[in-house]
């Protein structure tokens, strides 16, 4: 119980430190934009850096390899181009939020690596980070006792340095648009969090035995995944069918029927697949938490573990026609 009000007491403060963050990011308009980004910029980087700084390398290849999680950012510079005849629509755009279409439009074109008119490239950003990550670890490949811990650090590291920038960028866009996805975006993967720790603790392993990843995380049982699991997919339908019932747009999320069931079967489901990814690539390393920055959760990555899939999914799920 004691480590339970710690968890908690420390959830509560990490909040309450970063909402102001997003509260300036949609109700500033153009400055808070600016504050947003560069809020969001630095939370890549100490998330990031909490990850790859396992990976035995020295500190100066880390800083190296860390600097590249601005990549994901920079590009496509079509994304931040803008002009006195061309106003830029995502960040000269004075008013308060945008409406879905236009939040779809910003997340394929700011999120999802899209080719733009002045490198011609698709992809690029994933790209350039694949081969200066492979670049540095090869000029320290002797660093390795093996191949297979080479690969290992290697695969992680390239994995942090896209995956963590990139979802963070996503909520960047979504906390300009729409601050109500936002907020689904965390709460659903803290009830299914929440609905399973306690289903655990009163069902865990009285009816399935085994445990539901025994060599990833061990204490999670089958019962308290299946019943995260139901009150997630419960609270999935009520926030994201709230739009449509109230018929008020600033709490519209899904704009069809494909996409609330998609949402409601695929959100409770990859938040759990996010904890599990996360504490795998922990047993990977061989440490208990990513770093100790929050009592009783560990470091960025440890708390915004579930966060971070389903807000890659979110993005995804609003783009099914």
């Amino acid at each position: 119980m004691k480590n339970v009000k710690l968890r908690a007491t420390s959830a509560i403060i990490l909040f309450m430190v970063i909402l102001p963050f997003f509260f300036i990011t949609y109700f500033l308009k153009v400055p808070g934009r600016s504050i947003g980004i560069v809020f969001y910029l630095v939370f890549s980087l100490w998330a990031g850096y909490e990850i790859i700084k396992h990976n035995q390398l020295e500190r100066w290849a880390n800083i190296l390899l860390i600097l590249l999680v601005l990549i994901i950012w920079i590009f496509p510079l079509d994304w931040y181009r803008t002009s006195a005849t061309e106003p830029n629509g995502f960040w000269d755009n004075g008013k308060t939020g945008l409406k879905i279409d236009e939040l779809l439009s910003e997340l394929k074109k700011g999120a999802f690596f899209k080719r733009d008119s002045i490198s011609n490239i698709g992809y690029l950003s994933p790209s350039i980070t694949f081969i200066l990550t492979t670049t540095i670890f090869l000029v320290n490949i002797k660093k390795y006792p093996d191949l297979k811990s080479f690969f290992k650090n290697y695969i992680i590291s390239f994995f942090t340095l896209v995956f963590i920038p990139w979802f963070l960028k996503i909520m960047f866009i979504v906390n300009v648009a729409n601050i109500y996805i936002l907020f689904c975006i965390f709460i659903i993967p803290m009830m299914s969090d929440t609905a399973a720790y306690f289903g655990g603790r009163l069902l865990g392993r009285k009816i399935i035995k085994r445990s539901l990843a025994p060599h990833i995380s061990p204490n999670k049982s089958w019962e308290g995944a299946i019943i995260g699991y139901l009150f997630g997919a419960l609270f999935v339908f009520i926030s994201m069918y709230l739009g449509k019932l109230t018929k008020d747009d600033r709490f519209l999320v899904l704009t069809n029927l494909r996409q609330l069931i998609a949402a409601i079967i695929i959100l409770p489901l990859v938040s759990q697949i996010g904890d599990l990814v996360f504490s795998g690539v922990k047993r990977l390393l061989n440490i208990k938490d990513f770093s100790n920055l929050i009592p009783g959760h560990g470091g960025l990555m440890d708390r915004f573990d579930s966060i971070s899939f389903v807000a890659v999914s979110v993005a995804l799920i609003m783009l099914i026609k």
